[in-house]
């Protein structure tokens, strides 16, 4: 079957949290207030690089159709985020809400926990005094990412670091503080939630620093989820591709105990929050009974079909995306894994053909947005109809359903597994195709009538 291809396949997540232009990295500030959703992310307005970074803003009625609210916080000249406002969170408060962020003035060693807060007209107010200043370069190194979180009757915050191996500036291992934030413009350092030498022997416990931890209830649990970096190259880039440091994104579930001076987080299943190559530094939020979760989904660093280059980048304006809104749900063996939150059935348009050909189904599609759901084995590829010419996706499948959701260049599954997140970029004469084992139902992604 021979079908009209575009001429220029649309890279740009047009259904996802992220502005026309510009650079765009962690989730920060998510919440809902004034009868809307608001989302923010790390952002450099004028670059799709990783630079002069603001917190960019944007808001929902419904968690579909997103407006853009501009800069909340941005780098001040001569104050304590003049080389940029990075990650954090909301936090609710009796009159408004708190942006609780990593402020940091000049290196990396000069990070603190700054508290901005809204004033009458709206814009945020951010300050010139740390809650938190670093608590030990001699120790911990890359203390950042503040979260904050209700425990018995107190508000504790914590943030994400490494330990230090006693050569200045070098990490051997994630650990995260926990400090007593019943004042939230003056934390208190109680000790340490969790160190990785701590963990069970059979966890992996990766990454020389913990970046963005998140503490929330799970069921009559905790969930601790941390995103964890090696800080160097991975030795089996593909050799097109620039050097790879090893990054992922792992949910600890486990106990608070809450016996000490300090809350020690005891952790006791440990799994993959995501499967994909492209997801990092989710930020988790309670939504009365159920958990959601936004996460980061940097531009591709693999090869062929999911790599852009840094020119494409650049001719583009814009680099990275926020994922679609998930909610966090227990597995089968109390494990943290994410499924595509409920608003998102909304978006589905008109439906796809699905063939039956010689006892396998296929789709195939040149549209930019879609979704397909199956049971069994699936495969999506990028196929050239004038060629022949297929390149892979993703391929797999579980027991249980498996739903694919595109959107211009991000690919979230989800899957028996939990989910799984990639980039992949359609280029001229390409159109997608997904294969599987039983029937499928596929369809275009489309915002609902207003």
């Amino acid at each position: 079957m021979t079908r009209h291809v575009r001429a220029e396949p649309s890279l740009f997540p047009s259904l996802h949290v992220r502005p026309a232009q510009g650079w765009v990295n962690d989730p920060n500030g998510i919440g809902h207030w004034n009868g809307r959703w608001h989302v923010m992310y790390q952002w450099n307005p004028d670059s799709p690089q990783h630079a002069d970074i603001h917190w960019g803003h944007m808001s929902s009625a419904d968690l579909l159709r997103w407006q853009d609210e501009g800069a909340a916080l941005r780098p001040r000249a001569g104050r304590i985020d003049a080389a940029g406002a990075w990650s954090g969170v909301a936090v609710p408060e009796t009159e408004g809400v708190a942006l609780v962020y990593t402020a940091v003035s000049g290196d990396a060693r000069t990070a603190c926990v700054a508290v901005a807060r809204q004033d009458a007209d709206g814009t945020w107010v951010q300050p010139d005094r740390a809650a938190a200043e670093h608590a030990d370069h001699d120790r911990w190194t890359d203390v950042r990412d503040p979260f904050v979180v209700h425990v018995d009757g107190h508000r504790l915050g914590i943030v994400g670091a490494g330990l230090t191996s006693g050569d200045p500036g070098r990490a051997c291992g994630g650990v995260v503080l926990v400090y007593s934030a019943d004042d939230l413009d003056d934390w208190n350092l109680l000790g340490t939630l969790v160190v990785v030498d701590e963990l069970p022997e059979h966890m992996l416990g990766r990454g020389a620093i913990w970046e963005c931890p998140q503490l929330v209830p799970f069921g009559a649990r905790w969930l601790l989820v941390v995103s964890w970096d090696e800080g160097a190259p991975a030795l089996d880039s593909a050799p097109e591709a620039a050097p790879q440091r090893r990054q992922g994104v792992t949910g600890y579930v486990g106990d608070l105990d809450l016996s000490g001076a300090a809350p020690r987080f005891v952790a006791e299943i440990e799994l993959a929050f995501d499967h994909g190559p492209d997801f990092y530094a989710p930020q988790l939020v309670v939504d009365g009974d159920r958990l959601l979760a936004w996460g980061w989904s940097w531009e591709g660093r693999g090869s062929g079909a999911n790599r852009r280059s840094d020119a494409e980048i650049a001719a583009s304006g814009w680099a990275g995306t926020l994922t679609f809104p998930r909610e966090v749900v227990a597995g089968p063996g109390g494990e943290a894994m994410c499924r595509p939150a409920r608003e998102l059935a909304a978006l589905v348009g008109d439906s796809l053909e699905v063939r039956s050909i010689e006892g396998r189904y296929e789709m195939r599609t040149d549209e930019p947005a879609w979704r397909l759901t199956s049971v069994g084995d699936v495969e999506v590829d990028l196929a050239d109809e004038a060629t022949g010419a297929v390149r892979t996706v993703w391929s797999g499948g579980a027991s249980g359903i498996v739903s694919v959701f595109v959107d211009g260049s991000i690919v979230e599954v989800f899957d028996g597994t939990g989910s799984t997140t990639l980039r992949a970029y359609p280029t001229v004469g390409e159109i997608w195709r997904a294969r599987t084992s039983s029937p499928a139902d596929a369809a275009m992604l489309r915002l609902p009538p207003a």
